[in-house]
């Protein structure tokens, strides 16, 4: 056929979403003390986590884990989706601590562009963060699913990744994801983060947002609750 080589290599086109792992140069577990902060167990939850619309990376104590994440984030940003913008900056994060039986429902993460969550105690055993393609037929179709001979990542409609301690997964935020149940006694504690970037501004009739980094680095979503 014109235009095709016959030694071309199978791509896999349009993909919905870009995950990357990365492992920490050391382990973070050991640099605040969790004793320090305050859980809470929301509506619906099995974890417990710190307090929603705040921004933990911001405390000093935090400062090693900050710049690691801040790293890859922009990393991802430069060399994965190879985006073009001006400014990155985390806008929240929040430490979540899932024991046996702990679930975490499919959901993703609204009002923000990159995500990513840190394990800083896990071990083998625990379940693995699972993504998920959302399906969006809207005419008639034929289903593929039961006809595959094996699953692959071109054609499965769901993926896990381990939850390796000292590993990080940084992804689009808009990607679905959540984990099974927990069958070990053991807690896992992981730190979970959302980013956005302010784009670069070449082109002044390309329509974009702009975000204040000041209005997410207040003391008021970062100071600590006394206990």
């Amino acid at each position: 056929m014109r235009g095709v080589e016959d030694n071309m290599n199978e791509l896999a086109i349009f993909p919905i979403g870009m995950v990357k792992q990365y492992t920490a140069d050391k382990s973070y577990y050991n640099t605040f003390d969790i004793r320090d902060y305050t859980f809470e167990q929301y509506a619906g939850q099995t974890k417990f986590r710190t307090q929603k619309f705040n921004n933990i990376l911001l405390l000093p104590e935090m400062a090693e884990l900050k710049a690691f994440c801040e790293k890859s984030a922009i990393d991802y940003l430069d060399n994965v989706l190879q985006m073009e913008y001006t400014e990155f900056f985390i806008t929240e994060s929040w430490l979540n601590v899932s024991g046996k039986g702990g679930i975490q429902k499919i959901h993703n993460h609204s009002n923000s562009i990159v995500s990513g969550v840190i394990y800083l105690k896990s071990e083998d055993g625990h379940p693995p963060l699972k993504f998920r393609k959302q399906k969006q037929e809207f005419e008639p179709f034929i289903s593929l699913t039961e006809h595959y001979k094996k699953g692959n990542p071109n054609t499965a409609h769901e993926l896990a990744f381990p939850c390796t301690q000292d590993t990080m997964l940084v992804f689009n935020s808009y990607l679905y994801h959540g984990h099974d149940a927990s069958q070990l006694e053991s807690e896992r504690i992981g730190l979970a983060w959302n980013g956005l970037v302010n784009f670069a501004t070449k082109d002044k009739d390309l329509y974009r947002l702009s975000f204040d980094n000041n209005a997410y680095t207040r003391p008021c979503v970062f100071s600590r609750e006394e206990t």
